[in-house]
């Protein structure tokens, strides 16, 4: 039986706007956003928590 990763939802900021996106892990995330650099450790991504921004993110997850 395979098994289901929980999603996460992460942020950054892209131009003028927030960019979403629901990954297993950071390491995804970086990877949706076909970003090279650590975006985390940098501060300019982050992890959300708050429920309405991660309905839509969550409706549509990324693969990786």
């Amino acid at each position: 039986m395979a098994r289901v990763q929980k999603l996460k939802v992460y942020r950054t900021v892209a131009g003028f706007y927030d960019a979403y996106v629901a990954a297993p892990s950071q390491k995804a995330a970086l990877a949706a956003w076909g970003s090279d650099r650590d975006l985390f450790a940098r501060g300019i991504a982050e992890e959300v928590t708050d429920p309405a921004l991660m309905a839509e993110p969550l409706a549509s997850p990324a693969r990786s």
